[in-house]
């Protein structure tokens, strides 16, 4: 069994307002450069938390999908506005499989 190491404690305070990684100019912009790698095709985000990419990504206009092993940080992404349109599955991202093709997977942070 893989360990979860993003748990409840961890999901509360990941979004953090604070932390550099999440300040709108940053997010901005590396959501407009995944969205230009991703042109009309689908998205595939690996280990993909609280939606802090996924959903500006979606805002885009992408379609994204995503895996995540955590169930808290997957609760803290479809609690936000947009988290539901973000397909995601739950699991192990060396094992877990998403159907269909993407013209775009990534992994960040």
């Amino acid at each position: 069994m893989t360990k979860i190491w993003f748990d409840d404690e961890i999901a509360e305070t990941y979004d953090d307002e604070s932390d550099d990684m999440f300040a709108p100019a940053l997010l901005d912009a590396t959501s407009g450069f995944l969205a230009g790698l991703a042109g009309a095709g689908r998205a595939l985000e690996l280990a993909v938390g609280t939606g802090r990419v996924a959903l500006p990504l979606s805002a885009h206009g992408v379609s994204v999908s995503g895996i995540e092993l955590s169930p808290s940080m997957l609760g803290r992404l479809r609690a936000k506005p947009g988290g539901d349109a973000i397909d995601v599955v739950e699991g192990d991202l060396t094992t877990t499989r998403v159907p269909g093709e993407f013209s775009l997977v990534y992994l960040v942070y």
